[in-house]
């Protein structure tokens, strides 16, 4: 079997940074396997109060971000320019959720003998487009509102480039745009009661209550890009910031305050600015001493995409109940048990998604890479 190829040219502060994005998503769904009588011991452990997936959306909003940028600074942005950036992001993105979807779907019509909360909608990401999300397939929230954004982003910087005939004022005017109408939308939505029974189903993994999420890492990468020594100069003041941010979000969710305004409304930026504010930092982060440690991050992070989408639904709800009633360990009240049950859903977490990664992911990865879509 192949192994994980570690390119020379990742940056380890970013491989570092989305590392934690997924750790903290599986952390979580992890909780699963603790009884709730020592939940509070298990929350004991580090777990700051900001979502792995408002990190993911950041980040991938700088990354991506980064070479649309790159792309409409060094071209007219035409129609073909447009089609091409799609269709490399599609082929990054769609093979392995439209393979975790297949697989979903047989698994729901042969063993349970329905087609369970599947719809067509989620053929064009628009089962959460508007609403809650449907239980089937849970972890394509998210994955809607980042194929949203990066469909109506640059068309939106399309046509008013048309008008305004300036890059970074369109740039400029449309993170405006997208930062602030899902704000206003939130506010709008909370003020009139909608939806207050659940800020996580009703606004969190909503894509237009989200889509600024992945805006604040456009703003981030127009900053590195344009502005780069500025960019730079920020990176131990933005760290501090971030921490600061964080140790507020930490704390506030520890002393259980219930504030759908500050969940539904607020709490969103703040994140994402925490989240943007680091970005400087470990954008630059090449090295770090001990090279094991490098090699690990770097390794979750080639396989993030992949943890991400089978840690729920494929591990925790199908793989993990079939398994543990084959070992005999359903119940799971004892120590022993429990730890049993902890550790394998991390082993079938990370080694499902290295197999994913190297027979599925990077296949499909270098095959887009060897084609020419100009």
């Amino acid at each position: 079997m192949s192994v994980v190829k570690f390119e020379k040219n990742r940056v380890l502060g970013l491989d570092i940074v989305r590392s934690i994005a997924i750790l903290l998503v599986v952390y979580t769904h992890a909780i699963a396997f603790i009884p709730k009588g020592i939940w509070r011991f298990y929350y004991l452990l580090p777990r700051p109060g900001i979502d792995g997936v408002s990190i993911f959306f950041v980040l991938s909003g700088f990354l991506i971000g980064t070479i649309l940028l790159k792309i409409i600074d060094k071209s007219d942005f035409t129609h073909r320019v447009l089609l091409n950036f799609w269709i490399r992001r599609w082929f990054r993105t769609l093979p392995n959720y439209f393979l975790i979807l297949l697989i979903l779907l047989i698994y729901q019509v042969t063993v349970i003998g329905n087609m369970g909360g599947f719809n067509l909608k989620y053929l064009i990401f628009s089962q959460n487009l508007l609403h809650a999300h449907p239980e089937f397939f849970s972890e394509a929230w998210s994955l809607s509102v980042e194929e949203w954004f990066y469909l109506s982003f640059p068309v939106v910087c399309f046509f008013m480039m048309k008008v305004l005939k300036d890059k970074k004022r369109t740039i400029i005017l449309a993170a405006v745009f997208f930062i602030i109408i899902p704000l206003v939308i939130r506010i709008v939505s909370v003020s009139m009661g909608i939806g207050l029974s659940s800020w996580d189903e009703n606004y969190r993994k909503v894509v237009i209550f989200r889509l600024d999420s992945v805006m604040y890492g456009i703003v981030g990468a127009y900053v590195a890009f344009y502005f780069n020594s500025t960019w730079e100069k920020f990176s131990k003041t933005g760290l501090v910031l971030s921490l600061i941010l964080i140790l507020f979000l930490t704390f506030r969710n520890r002393l259980g305050i219930k504030d759908i305004w500050f969940f539904a409304v607020y709490g969103f930026n703040l994140e994402s600015l925490a989240t943007l504010f680091m970005l400087p930092f470990f954008s630059m982060l090449k090295t770090i001493k001990f090279r094991i440690f490098a090699r690990f991050f770097t390794f979750i992070s080639i396989i993030s995409y992949s943890m991400y989408l089978i840690n729920y639904t494929i591990v925790l709800k199908i793989l993990m109940p079939f398994s543990l009633s084959a070992l005999g360990l359903l119940d799971g009240s004892k120590l022993p048990a429990i730890l049993v049950s902890y550790f394998l859903f991390w082993t079938f977490v990370i080694g499902g998604s290295y197999l994913l990664y190297t027979c599925f992911e990077r296949p499909v990865m270098n095959l887009r890479d060897r084609i020419n879509f100009k």
